[in-house]
């Protein structure tokens, strides 16, 4: 079970997910956005009760990370993690 959102981050359109349970890489909404090139999305965020990762175009993070996604900083600190 998940939450999905698509919100403003940047100047772009970041879709975000907060996922419960063992299935937090099964996100077909989100996959879908982010294939459609008309939505122009660039990535997504699944946050979850898991360690940091990334697989193609989605960031995971732990739920406690979300309190990092700034909004209008110049100084973001999800962008500074490096894969």
């Amino acid at each position: 079970m998940g939450t999905q959102n698509v919100i403003e981050y940047n100047n772009r359109a970041l879709p975000i997910e907060v996922r419960s349970g063992k299935d937090y890489t099964i996100h077909s909404a989100m996959n879908n956005c982010l294939a459609n090139s008309e939505y122009q999305m660039q990535e997504g965020i699944v946050f979850a009760n898991y360690n940091v990762s990334r697989k193609g175009k989605v960031t995971y993070l732990p739920i406690y990370m979300v309190m990092f996604l700034q909004k209008d900083s110049e100084q973001i600190v999800l962008d500074k993690i490096e894969f």
